[in-house]
């Protein structure tokens, strides 16, 4: 597999310049290091938002579409090719808004959210990534939540989301 390279940011979001390989457990962040990833949340006009259920390789939960930042790659270019990656749309067209990052665990992950129509029967699914993707309510995704269904990160994110696109 090849490798992927990531830029290293500081607690403002800014790149350091540091680079390092992901997965490579002999790398230890500092504090005030972070690894960034770039997710998106998806509403139809129906306000419900586009769901994905990972593959078993990658623990089954459900989450919202994203992927790491990797090396040189602004967040939004980011989220734009792991879209098209993961789920085999193109958005690169679309507006999407963007409402900043949260800290997780040693991440950075930034917040997009795109309104937009798409017909998952016409989505082409990276298998090793997405078992599925649906639309579902607001209600439902926040059952998958409580019950732990939903990776917390993207859980925590959802909420955020809601709260800005609320506004």
């Amino acid at each position: 597999m090849e490798k992927e390279y990531l830029d290293v940011y500081d607690d403002n979001g800014k790149v350091t310049g540091k680079v390092i390989i992901r997965g490579d457990k002999n790398v230890k962040l500092q504090k005030n290091e972070h690894i960034s990833v770039a997710v998106i949340f998806i509403q139809n006009d129906k306000n419900e938002f586009l769901i994905q259920k990972t593959s078993k390789e990658k623990g089954g939960y459900f989450s919202s579409t994203g992927g790491h930042v990797n090396m040189g790659e602004t967040p939004l270019e980011a989220i734009k090719r792991e879209v098209k990656e993961e789920i085999g749309v193109d958005i690169s067209n679309d507006e999407i808004k963007e409402y900043g990052f949260i800290t997780y665990d040693m991440s950075l992950r930034y917040l997009f959210y795109l309104r937009k129509n798409i017909d998952v029967k016409e989505v082409t699914l990276q298998k090793e990534e997405v078992e599925y993707v649906e639309f579902m309510s607001i209600s439902n995704i926040k059952k998958l939540i409580k019950s732990g269904e939903m990776l917390e990160s993207h859980g925590i994110m959802f909420e955020k989301i809601l709260s800005k696109i609320k506004k």
